[in-house]
């Protein structure tokens, strides 16, 4: 399992991620934030029964496993830091996007939490 998590990060950093690779903390931080809201976007998808969410949960898990390749940049207090706050901003987002009062608020909401997921998605070399 490791030699494919070594690959993915290879294939990752030789193809779509190079112009971020400066740092390897801002890698780290990088893949950490697009974890977290692929998280909150599997939530969000079991909670509304959206058929993607099995897509959703198959990023989360590759954005996991990249994440953990990169375990000696950074300690895993951080890595889980960076998780949890993205997940929790991207949920706060889509609860604006989905249950907001707000038409407004909502649609720059909904707007906004397509852009970052898509970040994240075009990041995957197969997405």
């Amino acid at each position: 399992m490791s030699r494919i998590k070594t690959l993915i990060a290879g294939f990752l950093l030789s193809f779509g991620v190079c112009a971020y690779a400066a740092e390897p903390d801002e890698l780290t931080e990088i893949i950490a934030t697009c974890a977290g809201r692929m998280s909150a976007e599997l939530e969000f998808a079991w909670l509304l029964s959206d058929p993607q969410a099995e897509i959703f949960e198959e990023q989360r898990l590759r954005f996991v496993e990249i994440l953990e390749t990169l375990a000696p940049v950074t300690n895993p207090e951080h890595r889980l830091g960076l998780r949890i706050d993205a997940k929790m901003a991207h949920a706060s987002l889509l609860t604006n996007a989905y249950f907001g009062t707000n038409a407004a608020r909502a649609a720059w909401a909904k707007r906004h939490a397509i852009t970052q997921r898509n970040h994240c998605q075009n990041m995957l070399l197969d997405s």
